[in-house]
Order: structure tokens, then sequence, then C-alpha cells
């Protein structure tokens, strides 16, 4: 089982995707700079709040980790608070140096499990530094890489190998890249294609975001998630020939997403 993580900030929604076969939730505090980051990009700022955290966490059942912002004089008050609300793991988006990395596993300590967001080209160039310290979860972000990066498509992290290099040095930690919706949908890149790339990868867990609010609309979510994990477990018993194949598959179609 490939573990999905549901973008959620509404604890009766948690319990209605619980009932659909989604156990995990990730709880988005991430607001400072942005918007105006994101300026012009196709994504989506819905930070929850600490009662919301509470709430989730409370749901029987499930886990729920927060991505607090990014490092600042901000961060060792909102990992208390996360703390404090019963979050079971922390994200650290933005990293751009190892320094910030250190003091937030010093802040958090043991209270609960840590991940970092690689999503700048620092954290790129320092990722064997970062694969050294005693993080949980690790996640690749498509979107603010690109921008990191001077723009062009999300993708091209997938077509260079920038994505397979950071699986590569992060090994040892559980890893995860992309989103996942429906696996008939999927725009621009079918979401088959996306999954079997996670599956070459190894990697452990990825997100459900817009797209999968958006294409459970008209059917049952728990239809969706078994596809994804029925989807899953074919792509992993695939042999190396296969492998290959489909992988010149996707590099077709990423070559004509990022001409």
């Amino acid at each position: 089982m490939i573990d999905l993580f549901l973008f959620e900030n509404e604890a009766p929604q948690a319990k209605h995707a619980m009932a659909h076969g989604i156990r995990h939730f990730l709880l988005d505090w991430e607001i400072v700079d942005k918007a105006e980051r994101q300026k012009g990009f196709d994504t989506e700022i819905r930070p929850g709040t600490v009662d919301d955290l509470c709430a989730l966490t409370a749901v029987p059942g499930g886990t729920t980790w927060c991505r607090i912002n990014r490092y600042g004089l901000q961060t060792a008050r909102e990992i208390d608070a996360a703390v404090a609300a019963g979050a079971e793991g922390l994200f650290l988006p933005m990293v751009t140096s190892l320094s910030e990395v250190e003091d937030f596993l010093r802040l958090v300590g043991a209270r609960c499990a840590t991940g970092i967001m690689v999503e700048t080209v620092e954290a790129y160039a320092m990722a064997r530094d970062l694969a050294s310290l005693p993080l949980q979860r690790v996640y690749f972000g498509l979107n603010d890489f690109a921008i990191s990066r001077g723009g062009g498509s999300i993708f091209r992290a997938v077509l260079d190998g920038s994505v397979e290099r950071m699986r590569e040095i992060f090994r040892e930690q559980a890893f995860g890249f992309g989103g996942m919706t429906a696996i008939e949908a999927g725009d621009p890149l079918p979401a088959r294609l996306l999954l079997e790339e996670m599956a070459r990868l190894h990697c452990n867990y990825t997100f459900l975001r817009r797209s999968f609010r958006r294409d459970t609309r008209a059917c049952c979510p728990g239809e969706v998630v078994a596809g994804i994990q029925a989807a899953w477990q074919r792509c992993r018993k695939r042999d190396a020939e296969t492998i290959r194949r489909d992988r010149q598959i996707l590099e077709t179609r990423l070559h004509e997403l990022c001409r």
C-alpha cells in the first residue's frame, strides 16, 4: 500500500474520508511568503488553524501531520502549538540551509516525527547533508522547485532526473513527490503514468490534492482510493522490461509538456 495523505482542515471531512479508506491527513499552516512566491502559478493556499489541528488529531484511527511555515522567528512557537495539538509529525517547507533543519529537529526533539520539503535549489544542492539528519519523511515539491529554478514545467524535475537523484540520496527516509487522483484521470499528466514512476522510484507516500477532490465529486471516493491502491500493486509487480518501457512512455509525454 502507498500512504495517501489528504490535505484536510476539517474533522468532519476527515471522518468522511476515513470511511472511504483514507487514513493519513496533512493540515497545512504554510502561508508566509506563499502568495507572493506562487503568484501566477496554479496552486492552492488554504491554511488551517490550531483548533483545526486539534479537531483532526482527535479523529480516531487517523494520523495527522502538519506543515508549518518555513523556518523563521515563528518556528518554535508553531512547533510547540502543533505538538500540543497532537500532530504525529511536522513538515518543514522551503528549506534553504542545513542549520534551519538542524534547529527544526532540535526544537522538535523526540516529541513527534519530522519531515522536510525539498523544493528549493538550495535544498537540492545540499541533499546529501540533509539525508544524514534523523528525518522520517522527505517530500519533493515539484511546484516550488520549478519556481525556485526559474519557472517552466513542474514536471521537468521528473524528466531530467532531479526527483530520481533525490530519491537515491534520501534512500533511508520515506519519500514522496507529486500528487495523486483517480487513476484514469490526471491533467496534464495521466495519474497512471505518475504512479508508475512513483513505484519505479520506490516511493512510500504521496498527496491527494484539489484534483482528487474534483475527480471524486461525482463518484465514490472509496472506489477511487481502491483503484489507486490496486494500480499501485500492479505497478509494484512489473518486471524490469515493463518498467523500462513505461519510463520511455513517460519520457515521451514529459518531453511534450516541457517544451
